[in-house]
């Protein structure tokens, strides 16, 4: 297996920045108060990060490094004190999360790659790194997950980035891999938004009898 550079640091800051502040809109908009709004952010921000470094079983760089907790606090803060301005659905936030959440495919599965995992964990991990936060959010606000949702695409825009950045990154390189995955994952998540595009679902979804009395 090819080798994986890793990103350089300023444009990890960023994805996780970026998700940090919608993180903390998107809580905001569930009427958390502030310091559940801007822990909120700094989860989603880091919480990929660190359940990939401990899935490995590698130090967690959201902890050892001094820049990630202070930049992405501060991303939730600006987050939170814009509040709906960003939680409003737009297409350029819609697209600046789809970007994200591709940045975060492939930091987690380039991390794998680096370790020498096969396939399959690569591709679980660059899931992992970029839905996890999104996740926990959901579960601490209580609202259903959108990493299940079968409503637009997220979770799968998440997985189908993370097999594309494989299968190109032991072949073409890793920085083709990561400009198409990005694109991609980007692509996906606005245009389902912007098109309606749900993620796919049973044959029976949403026709089943209720079981029980």
């Amino acid at each position: 297996m090819s080798s994986a550079i890793p990103l350089p640091v300023w444009v990890q800051l960023l994805a996780m920045a970026v998700a940090g502040a919608i993180g903390a809109a998107t809580a905001r908009e569930r009427d958390a108060p502030v310091y559940g709004t801007l822990f909120a952010g700094v989860i989603v921000g880091l919480g990929g990060g660190m359940v990939r470094d401990l899935l490995l079983e590698v130090p967690v760089v959201a902890i050892q490094d001094r820049l990630f907790i202070p930049v992405v606090a501060g991303a939730a803060i600006l987050g939170g004190l814009l509040g709906r301005r960003i939680s409003d659905g737009s297409l350029v936030v819609i697209t600046l999360q789809g970007l994200s959440l591709g940045l975060l495919v492939v930091i987690g599965s380039q991390r794998a790659i680096q370790l020498d995992y096969a396939m399959p964990v690569v591709i679980f991990i660059g899931m992992v790194t970029a839905t996890a936060g999104g996740i926990i959010l959901d579960a601490m606000t209580a609202r259903h997950s959108a990493a299940l949702s079968q409503n637009r695409l997220f979770a799968s825009a998440a997985f189908l980035g993370a097999i594309v950045f494989w299968a190109l990154s032991v072949t073409v390189g890793f920085w083709p891999a990561t400009v198409v995955t990005v694109a991609l994952v980007g692509f996906l998540r606005a245009g389902s938004v912007r098109w309606k595009w749900n993620a796919p679902e049973w044959p029976d979804s949403g026709r089943r009898e209720p079981k029980g009395p």
